[in-house]
């Protein structure tokens, strides 16, 4: 069994789902930290260990992920996103900051939108769904899919894409999420984790967020690493950057700030968190 830096709570949503969460902190305000494709709770370690200070700090594993239940899940957007909504209800987390990182930063735009009631201001840490993919290229993609191993499809590509997803020298955590995600994919849990990935990364083609974006009328936290590797693809849109991603969605969300880090990959939160963690508190107290 993987060890959390945190106490570890569970939340049964409805009859086949068990989600494992961390709830730290007191502070009036709620940060809930949704983690990205393939990931886990203790990604969010070096925010939740300061932030907690001010806010009460809520993290969970999503379906299939982490200690959260295996299952015959359709692992979609918008499955992750109404199991997110009835997880919030259920423990009572209302006027929240939905912090999302990655897929986590699509799941939870989703759920801005469809339960705005629900969300106070959205913080968006390398989020996908914010690049635009032709019919044409998510054929493309996709079809890349069949050929060999894939992103976090098998250890061998998810020690790979976890490492490509730093951008400096000294992996800070690389280890660690490495061992633990491979300790989650050993015997049959690794046929479950390729089809898993395999649907996720389907999803995030096929439920781009991008024309709903005008619909967003939450204040919302963009924040990109300059030198993300995994955003935008770098076969496909090869001319786009983080930066132009954030400048075209802040132009189409009424109140979207952005921030490029330099000298920082797509974990954002691990890399910069110093930077990260001053970000999100001054966007929470303006």
């Amino acid at each position: 069994m993987i060890k959390y830096p945190y106490p570890v709570k569970y939340a049964e949503i409805g009859n086949d789902i068990k989600l494992a969460y961390c709830d730290e902190g007191s502070g009036e305000q709620v940060i809930l930290f949704v983690h990205g494709l393939a990931n886990y709770i203790p990604v969010f370690e070096h925010n939740i260990d300061v932030l907690k200070n001010k806010f009460r700090c809520v993290a969970v594993d999503l379906p299939g992920n982490g200690l959260s239940s295996r299952g015959d899940y359709p692992f979609s957007m918008f499955f992750y996103a109404e199991t997110l909504s009835r997880f919030m209800v259920q423990i009572g987390l209302r006027n929240v900051v939905l912090a999302g990182h990655s897929m986590g930063g699509q799941v939870s735009l989703m759920v801005a939108l469809r339960y705005p009631q629900l969300v106070d201001r959205l913080v968006l840490m390398a989020p996908s769904g914010f690049e635009y993919f032709t019919d044409m290229e998510k054929t493309w993609v996709k079809s890349l899919m069949n050929f060999g191993s894939f992103m976090y499809s098998d250890a061998m590509s998810l020690e790979s894409a976890i490492t490509n997803s730093y951008y400096h020298d000294k992996k800070k955590d690389a280890n660690r999420i490495i061992n633990d995600l491979k300790s989650l994919m050993t015997g049959e849990q690794g046929k479950y984790w390729g089809k898993m990935v395999k649907a996720n990364i389907e999803a995030m083609l096929d439920e781009q967020v991008v024309k709903f974006l005008p619909g967003v009328h939450q204040k919302t936290l963009l924040l990109y690493g300059k030198q993300d590797a995994l955003i935008p693809n770098k076969v496909v849109h090869f001319n786009e950057t983080t930066d132009s991603i954030a400048k075209n969605t802040a132009a189409v969300m009424a109140n979207c700030e952005y921030h490029i880090l330099n000298h920082c990959g797509h974990f954002v939160q691990i890399e910069a968190a110093d930077e990260v963690n001053k970000l999100i508190t001054a966007f929470i107290e303006k």
